[in-house]
């Protein structure tokens, strides 16, 4: 039986039963109109004041930078450890602070030094390792709280400011601008989606807030790139506040997972995900899906890579139902339909690096 291309399979959606019968492996290969004008408006009797906007009443560049740190630079803070330092952004006033995983990672105590100079100790509520996101808590007044954007109205180009305590020297800012966004990156746990910027953000920088030019924090500083100048990477705001609220919330990051290990292929040049291996009693494992099958479609989303994978599945969300369009090799040909799995709290002790 011929083959047919897996756009054409993906389109006829054929459905199949999931038999327990092994399968064969797969083999990859690797002219516009131009609108009439308008009708000039008709003058008015009345007179009409001309507003002429001139270079002396638009706002200094250095003017309005300074007011964008004195609105967003007091809610930044210092974290020193014993054994490492960073920065921190004061999210709540009842002393809850987000910073990065890698900055309090192993320490048994962190001390915080606010804007104001006071100084405090904090406490662990929380970590999540997979994004390199971490909340502390101080005992503390008077706290000046940071204001979260929404990053996913974040545009290229838009120029932002790092503020951080690089090398220990605090309340350092530096100035650039978005260089792209949703940029796949390797924190060494797992891959994340972060806003890439030209604002130099180094060792000490990390923690503290990537701001628009409304002193809104639309990022947390990260990582920076050692092989390669002016691309760095910060953590969206988006995603670093619904995971600060679930530490504060329950300690601990509760994600969807479907229990298969995977990687990115090619199947007749059309990107998919092979599944190499399936956590038993998962929800893959008790959905019928199996070793060497290829997904295709997360709830009619194409995702062709694990990446964009992990991504549909956090949008699902733990105990949701997904729709799988899968492709699987058998005895009788290529086939391909649809699977409905219902997702489950990834366990703990186990991290997204290895599964989805």
């Amino acid at each position: 039986m011929e083959t047919k291309s897996i756009l054409d399979l993906v389109r006829k959606r054929k459905k199949f039963a999931v038999l327990p019968a092994a399968f064969l492996t797969l083999i990859f290969f690797t002219g516009c109109g131009l609108e009439p004008e308008p009708e000039p408006m008709p003058k008015s009797h009345s007179e009409s004041k001309e507003i002429v906007v001139t270079p002396e009443s638009l706002p200094e560049p250095e003017e309005n930078i300074q007011k964008v740190v004195k609105q967003a630079g007091p809610s930044v803070v210092f974290i020193a450890s014993d054994k490492k330092s960073g920065s921190g952004v004061i999210f709540r006033e009842d002393g809850y602070i987000i910073t990065n995983d890698h900055v309090v990672k192993g320490a048994g105590e962190c001390i915080v030094r606010l804007a104001d100079t006071r100084t405090v100790k904090a406490v662990k509520v929380g970590t999540d390792p997979t994004h390199d996101v971490a909340v502390i808590k101080i005992e503390a007044d008077d706290l000046q709280t940071a204001t979260f954007a929404d990053s996913g109205k974040v545009k290229v180009g838009a120029e932002v400011l790092a503020i951080g305590s690089p090398k220990g020297i605090e309340n350092s800012v530096t100035k650039g601008i978005i260089s792209n966004v949703n940029v796949d990156v390797d924190n060494g746990t797992n891959i994340i989606r972060c806003l890439q910027t030209d604002a130099p953000i180094n060792s000490g920088n990390s923690g503290g807030a990537l701001v628009n030019m409304k002193g809104e924090v639309v990022g947390i500083n990260s990582m920076g790139r050692s092989d390669a100048e002016s691309m760095n990477y910060a953590i969206p705001s988006n995603e670093v506040v619904k995971i600060a609220k679930q530490l504060i919330g329950r300690g601990y990051v509760s994600r969807p997972y479907l229990g298969i290990e995977g990687a990115n292929k090619t199947l007749k040049d059309e990107p998919v995900i092979l599944i190499t291996k399936i956590m038993p009693d998962s929800p893959a494992a008790n959905g019928g899906l199996q070793v060497n099958d290829c997904i295709i479609e997360v709830n009619e989303v194409r995702v062709p890579t694990v990446s964009k994978l992990r991504e549909q599945l956090n949008n699902s969300g733990t105990d949701s139902i997904v729709s799988l369009h899968i492709i699987r090799a058998t005895k009788k040909g290529v086939q391909e339909g649809t699977v409905q799995i219902k997702l489950e709290e990834l366990p703990k002790g186990y991290y997204t690096t290895d599964w989805s």
